[in-house]
């Protein structure tokens, strides 16, 4: 999927153009505006963009999604940062997720995602993933057999992870050592969120470690990272797709979108982001 290109302008005749840059899943991607409803659409990017306009701002979303953290690399090595007045990199969405095959989250990876000529993630690909996971593992449906086969990958995930043996996780650690220390040149004007919150409880705890992660890697490079999980829970009231029995993907429902948004936008305006006199502003070139 190309870049999606979104410009809201609020009715204000002073308002200046803010570009955003955001990397991320597909929570990430959901900037259309609702044309039926009237209002900015879904998703936390959408609310965000309302509030930005809502303050004078003509916002510019330059989105390339679903990228995930092991194929980011490339992609911002191809783009003119320079550009951008706000970068948003929101990851983690796969590759902190339940593998089909439960032991591949403790392989050790090669480490060969880099390479330019590697394949993108699409979004027909990510439907694969999360279709395939039901369809190499059927769905458990005795509701007690299910929570016990859970309780057991995480006991096993917890007993490993101390002796560093879930190899993902290094994985995630060696490849967010490499992007952060490409973008932290940026970082006065970047956001890296932290991996959302999953309704399933090993999505969840892979979420976590992420989050510890992200959080331990934004502070070694001086990046201001925003802790998704201060304002989203795992309750069904945030995502779209927790019916019993059905494997979730973790899309993000329109109540979380808004609180996130929300979330976000205060975090930019305490962290002075944003250009801090607009109207004596020039655009980059």
């Amino acid at each position: 999927m190309g870049p999606i290109n979104l410009s809201v302008s609020p009715v204000c005749m002073t308002s200046k153009v803010l570009s955003i840059l955001i990397v991320g899943g597909e929570n990430s991607a959901e900037v259309y505006p609702n044309h039926s409803s009237g209002d900015g659409g879904w998703g936390y990017v959408p609310q965000l963009v309302r509030q930005l306009g809502r303050v004078g701002w003509q916002v510019q979303v330059e989105c390339h999604a679903p990228i995930d953290v092991h194929n980011a690399l490339p992609l911002l090595q191809q783009l003119n940062l320079n550009r951008f007045d706000l970068i948003l990199l929101e990851l983690g969405h796969t590759r902190l997720q339940k593998p089909a095959v439960f032991s591949d989250l403790f392989r050790v990876s090669a480490y060969d995602s880099f390479a330019p000529n590697g394949t993108p993630l699409t979004v027909s690909g990510i439907a694969t993933h999360c279709n395939r996971t039901y369809t190499d593992h059927p769905p458990v449906t005795n509701n007690l057999s299910s929570k016990l086969l859970s309780y057991g990958k995480l006991a096993t995930l917890r007993l490993l992870a101390p002796l560093c043996r879930v190899g993902r996780l290094r994985e995630i650690g060696a490849q967010l050592t490499d992007l952060l220390c490409y973008v932290q040149p940026y970082r006065r004007r970047l956001v890296l969120l932290t991996p959302f919150p999953h309704p399933e409880p090993v999505c969840n705890w892979l979420r976590q470690k992420g989050q510890q992660l992200f959080g331990q890697y934004g502070r070694r490079y001086m990046i201001p990272v925003f802790d998704t999980a201060a304002v989203l829970g795992r309750g069904e009231e945030f995502f779209t797709d927790t019916q019993p029995g059905q494997l979730s993907c973790g899309h993000l429902s329109p109540v979380a979108g808004d609180l996130l948004g929300q979330a976000l936008f205060d975090y930019i305006q305490t962290n002075a982001l944003l250009p801090a006199r607009p109207e004596l502003r020039q655009r980059r070139r």
